[in-house]
């Protein structure tokens, strides 16, 4: 099997997008990747033949994408980096929580074995991201965390609920904007919440926003953020 210093930050970065997908539940097919990555579907399509190609990822006859077990191993070696940096950034570095994930970005890719190692004895063995994302293989299944933890998203709850933030999903096109947005509103992980209300503005095009009651406070979020929240009741 290929080792994570093998793979090219791209590659890495399309294996993370595709597992991260995955985990919500979701279908990945070349269009949304594009979106993802903000390039022409041709560069996806030729980046996807490859991956198949070297036996990271399947494709059915309807496009859609999954990962081989070799694709979800080094999928996960990766996003173990990227959140363990995260923490490290936070927790030891003292950096906001919204302002990590550009940074990790860019260094999960150069992190060895010993570094890691030291990261999650240094931080008595973390479980999850500041974000609330599991930290692959330091809880018993990362692939299937959301349904283990009876998750769901914000945008479905009903009106009247309790429930309690869990994690922020990974499926956006801009992490770090979302995560700003959601910083700013007082949003983050382990917050509990209220659903007060959820109504259509039709000044603003149709657009179903959700207030929340939180520490207290009511906060308006629109409905594309509130689907970008994981709760759990």
């Amino acid at each position: 099997m290929k080792t994570h210093e093998s793979l090219s930050a791209t590659v890495e970065e399309y294996l993370e997008a595709i597992y991260n997908i995955h985990m919500e539940g979701e279908v990945t097919i070349g269009a949304r990747l594009a979106e993802k990555f903000g390039v022409a579907p041709p560069s996806v399509t030729e980046m996807l033949k490859r991956l198949v190609r070297d036996g990271y990822v399947e494709m059915d006859k309807r496009r859609q994408v999954t990962l081989t077990e070799m694709g979800y191993q080094s999928a996960e070696a990766v996003l173990r980096r990227h959140r363990l940096t995260e923490r490290f950034l936070v927790d030891m570095l003292g950096m906001q929580w919204h302002q990590v994930h550009e940074e990790a970005c860019r260094l999960e890719h150069f992190i060895s074995g010993a570094v890691e190692a030291r990261v999650i004895s240094s931080l008595n063995s973390p479980t999850t991201c500041p974000h609330g994302n599991p930290i692959p293989g330091q809880v018993p299944d990362a692939r299937n965390y959301l349904k283990d933890q009876h998750a769901l998203r914000l945008s479905s709850a009903e009106v009247g609920e309790a429930v309690t933030i869990l994690c922020i999903s990974e499926v956006v096109e801009d992490e770090e904007a979302l995560i700003l947005y959601l910083h700013e509103k007082g949003l983050t992980p382990g917050t509990r919440l209220t659903i007060l209300t959820r109504s259509s503005d039709h000044k603003d095009a149709g657009v179903e926003h959700f207030t929340v009651e939180a520490a207290g406070q009511s906060v308006s979020i629109s409905k594309a953020a509130a689907s970008k929240i994981w709760v759990t009741r």
